[in-house]
This record gives C-alpha cells, structure tokens and sequence, in this order.
C-alpha cells in the first residue's frame, strides 16, 4: 500500500528514466531516484503495444480481487505469479506490472473500509452494501484506465483521443554532492508517462515505422526505414555508400538525357525568334525550363545524399520532359509553326 512511480524524460536523446512502484515515503523516494532503468522511447512503445494486445490476465485478475472482498478476514491478493506468467511469455512489461501496482493499491484503499471502519457497528450491518460499492468502484477503475492505457493515439500523430482524465504529481528533486536530479511523478498506470511521450510525438510528427534492417518498430518520420540502433545506422550507412557507389553514373545519366531534351525543345523555339517576336511566350517557357531544371538538381543531390535508388528521378525527368515539350509545341503551334518542320532546320540562330 502506498506506492508511487517517478520518471524523467529526456527528449533529446529520447529516453525516459523510470522507478516504478516505490514506497511512497522520502527515503524509498530517493533511492529509487539512484536506481532508475532508462527506457528509449522505442522500448516504450513496443512495450505498450505488447500490452495492449495481451489483457488477457485481468479478467481472473479482477475476479480474484472480488472474491477476496468477500473474505472476513485481512487477504493480500499476490500478483507475483501473474507477473511471472506474463514475463516469461510477454517479457519485462512496465504497463502490465504498472496497472496491477495501481489496481492493488485502489484494492487496499477500498479494504481498509471493512477492516477498519470509523463505525464497527454499521460496516457489520452493511458489509454487503460496502463490498458491492468497493466492486464497482474497482471495476470502474478497471475499465476507464484499460481504455485510457489502450488506445494507440499515444504513438501516433494523426490520432486524437476522446477520453479526458485529470491526473496531478509531485515534482521531486534529489540532491546529492554529485548530482542534481528531477523526477516527476507518475500514476501507476503511467497513464502521465504515455501522455507526454505522446504529446512529443504529435509535436514532431512521429509515426510507428518498421526498420529496414532489424525489422523492429520504431518511433520516426513517415517513409523512415532505418531505426536508432547503432548497428542499423551503421548499416544503413555502408547502403547509402554501396548504393551511391554504384547509381551516381546513373543520376547523371539521367540528367544529361534530360537538360539536353529540354535544350532541344529550346533550340526549335530559337530557331523562329519567339523570344524576339513572342518574348511573353518565350519568357513563359524559360520559366518553366527553369524551375524544372532546379527541381531535377535538388532530386539528383538528395538521390546521392541519402544514398538512394534513381527510379525518382528517372520518374520526374519523364513527367518533366512530357510538358516542356507540349509547352513547347503548344507555342509554336500557336504561331502556325509545325515542330517537324522547325526540328529540320539546320542553324538555328545564334544568341
């Protein structure tokens, strides 16, 4: 009875300390404070995920809680070999062991009406009257914190949630000649944890992504394929570098074919003075060759930055190509030109 969970994050390297379900007095406080696991926000997440697919448990859990409200006696509700179970099968999960802390802390506090009572006379009287409101009071909790802990809006930025809890903690700070530490404090469920884990994650707009190299989720932007692993970004490094290695020739392949279409195309204009007769025309065209051009460079260094295949390019140099030349086309069509015949001139006339 009486326990307490305290955390601090770190956005920067995106981690999070957690000491979970201390005694609630000063000094578990501060020893917890030296002794807190650190979580990346990945870890986090995977783990929230495997409970949310796994309550299972709770169903016989909550059973056994009601059936020890009706014992007489003082009966401490063991959830060791739930937890077990669960690891053993699951793995170590901070969710799972965080609920079943809260739960039994609600179950303790509720007990304590029949064991102690303020008046021994009527909790005698109406001992099934208390034990049906302290059933539905923990069957409450069950379900708005199961809904709260299970919803995926904590991972992903393109969901809201429609639930609205209010949850208030303590600010702790322990202080030693060495160090300098701020924790906050949780609920059990570690409901304010996952709200401010996402709360970043719809402040930066970070989805759940499989990395393309060990395969695990992770927590990135949209179309990320490699997680924070340091083997994975190593790895993803030495692809870039094969990649590049082998497909720079290509980009630039790619790129030469292109400006040289486009300069063709502004050749068979030249070649009958638009820009002299027609400069609007002409202006309207070399803005356009222009701003493709720049568009086609940018994707050509990003290709070769990230280390990645040309098919993009290759792909916007066809559109790209396919509406200089109909630019073009529709302008000297619109002056009796045919580009046919203009393509059979042989000087064009020089700038």
């Amino acid at each position: 009875m009486g326990t307490t969970t305290i955390y601090r994050i770190n956005e920067t390297d995106r981690t999070i300390d957690i000491a979970q379900s201390v005694q609630n007095d000063d000094e578990s406080i501060h020893g917890a404070v030296l002794n807190t696991r650190t979580y990346t926000f990945d870890e986090v997440m995977n783990q929230h995920k495997m409970f949310r697919e796994h309550t299972e448990p709770f169903d016989t859990f909550r059973d056994r809680l009601h059936s020890a409200l009706r014992i007489g006696r003082s009966i401490e509700v063991s959830t060791d070999d739930m937890i077990a179970r669960f690891v053993a099968e699951y793995g170590e999960n901070i969710f799972f062991r965080g609920f079943v802390s809260a739960v039994i802390d609600l179950y303790d506090t509720e007990r304590y009406q029949l064991l102690k009572p303020n008046d021994v006379v009527l909790a005698k009287l109406n001992r099934n009257k208390i034990q049906t409101s302290i059933s539905e009071r923990i069957n409450a909790f069950f379900d708005t914190q199961l809904s709260l802990l299970s919803s995926e809006a904590y991972f992903n930025y393109k969901m809201t949630m429609e639930h609205f809890s209010l949850s208030s903690g303590r600010t702790v700070i322990a202080v030693d000649d060495y160090t300098f530490n701020v924790f906050r404090e949780s609920d059990n469920c570690l409901l304010t944890v996952l709200a401010e884990i996402g709360q970043l994650v719809h402040k930066n707009k970070w989805t759940v992504c499989e990395c393309g190299f060990c395969h695990k989720r992770f927590l990135g932007k949209e179309g990320e394929v490699c997680c924070h692993a340091a083997e994975c970004i190593e790895a993803q490094k030495q692809q870039k570098e094969k990649i590049i290695e082998e497909s720079t020739q290509e980009y630039s392949a790619i790129k030469k074919d292109y400006d040289s279409f486009v300069r063709r195309y502004k050749g068979y204009l030249d070649v009958v003075e638009i820009d002299r007769f027609h400069p609007d025309d002409y202006d309207e065209f070399m803005q356009a060759k222009q701003e493709r051009m720049e568009k086609m460079t940018a994707l050509k260094k990003k290709l070769i930055r990230n280390g990645l295949p040309s098919a993009e390019l290759y792909e916007l140099g066809r559109q790209y190509k396919a509406e200089i030349k109909a630019l073009a086309e529709g302008i000297l069509d619109k002056y009796g030109f045919d580009v046919t015949a203009v393509a059979k001139i042989k000087k064009p006339r020089k700038k």
